[in-house]
């Protein structure tokens, strides 16, 4: 049966409680637009089909959820489009007026920049959804 559970400070860590549907009154539905996405009108998502990004924690297959901003922060993770399709690349620093863009690809070159105007900057990453278990079933595996 599900019952509401007490939060207190004795746990490093707050748990999130789950529900069920048996007392609607006192149900609480999970809901990862609410969780992930702040301005969905502002927000898309990218599937990541690069391999080059495993230093920064993105895998093959994980969701981005990325958010279109005009104002930008260093360590900001930025998704920038280019003709070949997105780039991305850590905002890490600014020294003298200009820029200093890391990229998260090891095949691709870091950029120095002065005015946010010389990129096309498509958004912020806000939430990379990691897959643990692969999208596509696996054929030895029985049940």
């Amino acid at each position: 049966m599900a019952h509401l559970r007490t939060l207190t400070k004795a746990l490093s860590y707050q748990p999130m409680p789950l529900y069920r549907d048996t007392k609607p009154a006192l149900s609480v539905k999970l809901d990862l637009n609410a969780l992930c996405i702040r301005h969905p009108t502002e927000t898309f998502f990218i599937h990541v089909k690069n391999p080059n990004l495993l230093s920064w924690g993105i895998e093959l297959d994980d969701l981005l959820v990325v958010e279109k901003c005009g104002q930008f922060w260093v360590n900001d993770l930025l998704v920038i489009e280019t003709p070949q399709g997105y780039r991305f690349y850590q905002y890490f620093a600014e020294i003298n007026n200009e820029k200093i863009l890391f990229s998260l690809d090891a095949n691709e070159e870091n950029l120095r920049i002065t005015h946010w105007q010389e990129i096309n900057v498509a958004g912020v990453i806000t939430n990379v959804v990691h897959q643990i278990r692969h999208r596509t079933p696996q054929r030895y595996c029985a049940a």
